[in-house]
């Protein structure tokens, strides 16, 4: 029985990673290895609904289909103490780095997970962490199906998130998203394949810079988690926090977050404190104005499109 979950929402590169990190090794916690698009694929994937984009409304949503994907979940969670192991491996983080391995290794874990069903009694509470950042584009459908879910929304500094984009677009073999029904003709990026999210309006950057396209992704990410979130519904439901405050003031920060989760902030959260992680960060660097050393021409050139909701998120453009 899932109780009272977390869902860690926000644009791709932005935080989401290492928010999961920090929370899925703690014992309340239960959780898939990595992100969840074994499970919401089959009902979201834009293939479903003519490429068009990732949205999915809430009202598409039927009583079948919630009870399913809950039924998922419950069969593919584990507990903290179960994915600990494999962290140490890199087995599940490195398996998303080669997506030839990662199409052998999908299926094959789908098939062995059901068999690893846990044997605690269905009516026991288990608390759910679950991060997807195309949950981004649909929140509500997940809300729908999680109504008890707090959300967690990190936010990042626009300009290091675009730089960020632009070099996992980049990379020869990590991040891969979609196989689109489109020619992709993006000005800095030979493959054929698109990276991270699928907003609305994405054939209109498939012949624009990567830079533009980056940009896109984190502004249309952010633009709808804003939208989604100031409704009533999520009143008191969501905690937004800057990956900047979170890295400059850790211990500070992080009594925010279990406090908003109902948690103590044990030796668990002080050990986390003192050492944060670095997740998905190749080179290890996590400055605050990464940006200028790595992709400033690029990043500068779509300023005027990402200025506006950074200054919206909180952010001083100097």
């Amino acid at each position: 029985m899932i109780v009272s979950p977390v869902l860690i929402v926000g644009a791709p590169r932005s935080g989401t990673s290492m928010l999961q990190k920090i929370l899925r090794n703690h014992p309340d916690f239960w959780s898939l290895p990595s992100e969840s698009e074994m499970i919401w694929d089959q009902f979201c994937h834009p293939a479903l609904r003519g490429w068009a984009s990732e949205i999915v409304d809430e009202a598409e949503l039927t009583e079948a289909d919630r009870v399913r994907i809950i039924e998922l979940f419950e069969e593919y969670m584990r507990p903290a103490a179960f994915w600990r192991p494999f962290e140490k491996t890199n087995l599940i983080w490195g398996f998303r780095r080669n997506p030839a391995l990662r199409r052998i290794l999908r299926p094959v874990y789908a098939a062995l997970m059901p068999l690893l069903k846990s044997r605690a009694r269905p009516d026991v509470p288990r608390r759910l962490l679950e991060k997807t950042v195309g949950n981004c584009f649909r929140l509500g459908y997940v809300c729908k199906v999680f109504p008890d879910a707090r959300i967690v929304y990190p936010v990042r500094d626009g300009r290091n998130a675009v730089n960020s984009l632009i070099n996992a677009w980049r990379h020869p073999d990590r991040f891969f998203s979609y196989d689109v029904p489109a020619d992709l003709n993006i000005e800095g990026y030979d493959r054929d394949r698109w990276n991270f999210v699928l907003p609305p309006r994405w054939r209109d950057y498939t012949d624009r810079s990567l830079a533009e396209v980056c940009a896109f992704q984190w502004l249309s990410c952010n633009e709808h988690m804003l939208a989604e979130t100031l409704k009533e519904q999520y009143r008191d439901r969501v905690l937004r926090l800057r990956i900047e405050d979170l890295a400059a003031e850790p211990e500070a920060v992080l009594k925010r977050l279990v406090e908003f989760l109902d948690l103590p902030f044990d030796d668990y959260f002080l050990g986390i404190a003192r050492n944060m992680p670095v997740v998905n960060s190749p080179d290890g660097d996590i400055s605050s104005d990464k940006w200028r050393g790595q992709n400033r021409d690029a990043v500068e050139s779509v300023m005027p499109m990402i200025a506006p909701m950074m200054r919206r998120l909180g952010y001083q453009i100097d």
